[in-house]
Formats: structure tokens, sequence, C-alpha cells
């Protein structure tokens, strides 16, 4: 009989605190985590601005970091009387390109190898010009590049066109044709040699209905269901930030259908998500730009932040919401102030356990630069932030 009611209590015990256990946990702390960076994770070009990184392992065991990339300097090809538009540190918008880079070790050093998307400049192609936005992802058996792209749009109107410069409507109009695509390769050699598919149409555009303007910053992860989840960034009408939206897919590449709005409001507004899946915390979680000076989810603008979700579309600050404020603590006890750290990327195990961060960043303003100001010219990298279990 004892032996019977230690079973029966046993098996009542189990079914009382599963519920609890099972529980989503809320509790990821990158301060907690982020280590000191020493100088082989830090990753530049003498030549061009380095921005946008996103790094998978590959299957030859070494890892990849795929990162945008644009010249310094002024912009002297003739296809546009206006390209003055793009010198310097604008011309992400229509020169951009996506650059392939190796290294050993996780947080580097890296090294520059090649090209892999480029724009053509052929005006029947949504993805003509700039090539932004990286986000590489390993599903299945194949390898995923999202990005974004541009054309431009000399047909485009505008609100109150007649308080805007000649130069900002025309910068609208390639900046506003801004969408997301995706190529598919087996491989990463695959992928770095053009053996890619790569579909003629866009992934995800504005549908004038609920979103508008732009669809850029994509990122996809693999939910707990085995549905695909994209979270991108749009404009709302009447909104005068940038919204955050969520998608669903079938595939990872898509079609992609869209779930709902994602931090609406001004003073939650943010950017640059990377979101991934906690398999062990049992939730969503994306690393983000806050882009509010409001300080209700990071004490500083331009932080990086993280939010949180349990099924996706419902998202809220996560219980440790400040990722790291807009400085770096080298490894030699000096810290770095920054103007900028964005296009956050987490790198992460099968589990969805974050390995490691990297991210954008300068030390002045680069927008300031030009090829009279090399000072500024030099000073955007990608830095790596390695983390501790």
């Amino acid at each position: 009989m004892r032996t019977f009611f230690l079973s029966w209590l046993s098996g009542l015990l189990v079914m009382i605190c599963v519920p609890f256990t099972s529980h989503a946990q809320d509790n990821l702390n990158f301060q907690e985590m982020m280590k000191d960076v020493d100088s082989s994770g830090i990753f530049f070009s003498p030549d061009y601005y380095t921005w946008c990184s996103s790094v998978i392992k590959g299957e030859d065991g070494k890892y990849h970091m795929f990162y945008s990339r644009w010249p310094h300097g002024k912009r002297t090809l003739d296809d546009d009387s206006m390209n003055y538009i793009f010198n310097g540190f604008k011309g992400w918008c229509k020169y951009s390109e996506i650059a392939h880079a190796v290294s050993d070790k996780l947080n580097g050093p890296y090294k520059y190898v090649s090209i892999v998307l480029k724009g053509d400049g052929d005006p029947g192609h949504w993805d003509r010009f700039t090539m932004h936005n990286p986000q590489i992802r390993k599903f299945g058996k194949y390898y995923y590049l999202y990005y974004i792209s541009n054309s431009f749009d000399p047909s485009l109107q505008f609100k109150d066109e007649s308080k805007m410069t000649k130069d900002w409507k025309h910068w609208l109009q390639y900046n506003c044709t801004q969408k997301i695509g995706v190529i598919k390769a087996k491989t990463i050699a695959d992928l770095v040699n053009g053996k890619y598919e790569k579909s003629s149409a866009p992934l995800m555009v504005p549908d004038n209905i609920n979103t508008f303007e732009v669809a850029t910053n994509p990122t996809v992860t693999e939910g707990p269901d085995g549905k695909y989840y994209m979270m991108y960034k749009s404009r709302k009408p009447n909104v005068g930030n940038m919204t955050f939206w969520m998608a669903k897919s079938d595939k990872p590449d898509g079609p992609f259908k869209m779930l709902g709005e994602v931090f609406t409001s001004a003073e939650m507004a943010c950017e640059d998500p990377c979101m991934w899946y906690d398999k062990k915390r049992k939730r969503f979680y994306a690393a983000v730009k806050y882009y509010s000076n409001s300080k209700k989810l990071a004490p500083q603008f331009g932080a990086l932040a993280l939010i949180t979700s349990v099924d996706g579309l419902n998202w809220q600050p996560a219980a440790h919401p400040l990722i790291s404020l807009r400085e770096i603590k080298m490894k030699n006890g000096k810290k770095m102030e920054l103007a900028h750290l964005e296009r956050p990327f987490v790198v992460t195990d099968k589990n969805g356990r974050p390995l490691a961060l990297f991210a954008a960043a300068s030390i002045g303003e680069p927008t300031k630069g030009n090829s009279d100001h090399p000072l500024f010219e030099n000073n955007t990298f990608n830095v790596c932030f390695l983390l501790k279990k």
C-alpha cells in the first residue's frame, strides 16, 4: 500500500509541476554574457564602408560573414545626373553590395573573399541597384541569404512635394522602392560562387494597405510549429517612425502571409531586428536597434535592445531589455564610445542559445564623411562580441 501511495503521489506531483516548469522563461541577459572585445573581433575595409554583418558556420567548418559594403568618396558614374546625393556614407542607397569574408574562428579575424550580390543596373529588375541588409540562415538542407534591394521610379509622387528639395525627392524615388529578396543554395560554396536559386520577383513588398513605401531589415527564423516567421521594417500611415511587421510561411522562401504589426508606437520605435527562437526558454527573441528617446525600452537612443514573444506575434520588452549601449569595452581596458552601434546579428546554436553578437559600428558620424574627410571615411566596421555560456 505504501508503495502504491508513493507512486500515486509522485505522479500527482509531476502533473502539478509540469505546467509550471514548461512555461516560457524570459531570463536571457546579454549584459551578463557579453565579453570584452579584442582586435580580432573588429572587421573593416580601408576603401569601403563596412556594415550589416551576418555570420554562419559552413559545411567546411569555417565561419562565413556576409556583409554590406560600398566605396568611400564621391560618386563618379554618369548614369544619373544627380549621383552626388549618394556621395560618402549615403552611397548605401544605390551602391551597396553584399560581400563575403571567412574566418577559422567565430570572432575572427575575418578576411575578405569576394562579392556575392551586386546590382546590375537593369531597369527591368526589382533589385537593380543596392544590395543591402544580408541575413544568412540554414533551414533543412539549404542556406538562405535574405537581402534588400531597390530600383528607381521617377514616377513616384509624395505628400507635400512642394516642401521637398529636388535632392530629397530624387533620393526617395530610389529609397521608396526597397523590397526584400532571397537566394537559396545547397552549400556555402555554391552560394558564393553564384550557383544559387533566385526568384525574379521580390519576397516581400509594401502592400499599400497596411505597409507603405519600403520593406527592409528582413529577419527569418523557424518557430516551434515548423513554420517560418519573418520580421521586417516598413511604414504605417500617419506614423513618423518605422514600424515592425510579422509574416509567416510554410517555407523559408515564401510565400509569406502577414500576421500583423509589432512595436508601432513612437516611444517603442526600433529597427534592424535579428530574430531567433530559443528552445530552452520556449520563446522568440529579437535583438534590435532602439530608435527612440523615450527611454521606455533602453536608456539611450541607438542602444541595442532585446524584445521577446511567446507566439511570434505579440511582442514586448524582454525582462532584461538592454543588450548594449553605444560603446565597446576592449580587452585592454579601454572603452570606445560610438556614434552608431546597429544592425545586430546573433549567432546561436541549434537550440537557439546565443553564442555571439555581431553589430555594425562607427566611432564618428559617417554621414559627415566624403573624400575630403578620411577620418570619417575609415571609422565604419563590424564588431563581434563573444557571449559567455
